[in-house]
């Protein structure tokens, strides 16, 4: 999967995906002034902003948006690039995840990504980013 961001994103949103793609082993690009068309043949993930920080998460599928979060971010620390992560939850969010994203559930990992009310992203036990969630549009969502 793919990470971008929108046309002129912050430094704290560009920061944000950096940290993204290296937690869940995505590939961030940048987006500059390319269209979105021109990632349409691959699934990717659309970082918008809110006041100047990371505020929405759009998953595309074939050029369409199938899953949208909007959230509240906070990083908690710096991280390097290590075990592709699991999805944890029995909820319709956790199950849109695991289907748009093609990640693991059910297994163990030193890399989590915790799935209830709220998403959290947590490497050998220690929270790395938090979203808390605002509100969520899409696949089993709607």
């Amino acid at each position: 999967m793919i990470v971008t961001t929108a046309r002129k994103p912050s430094s704290k949103t560009r920061i944000f995906c950096k940290h993204l793609g290296r937690f869940t082993g995505w590939t961030y690009v940048t987006r500059g002034k390319a269209s979105l068309l021109e990632f349409a043949d691959k699934p990717f993930l659309l970082v918008g902003e809110y006041k100047g920080n990371p505020g929405s998460f759009s998953f595309f599928l074939k050029g369409k948006c199938v899953l949208s979060i909007r959230a509240n971010v906070s990083l908690d620390r710096d991280i390097g690039i290590g075990n592709e992560p699991v999805i944890q939850g029995d909820n319709s969010m956790a199950l849109d995840l695991i289907k748009i994203t093609g990640l693991r559930t059910g297994e163990k990992s030193k890399r989590i990504i915790l799935v209830n009310d709220n998403i959290e992203f947590i490497d050998d036990g220690e929270s790395y980013i938090k979203l808390k969630v605002l509100e969520v549009r899409g696949e089993g969502s709607v």
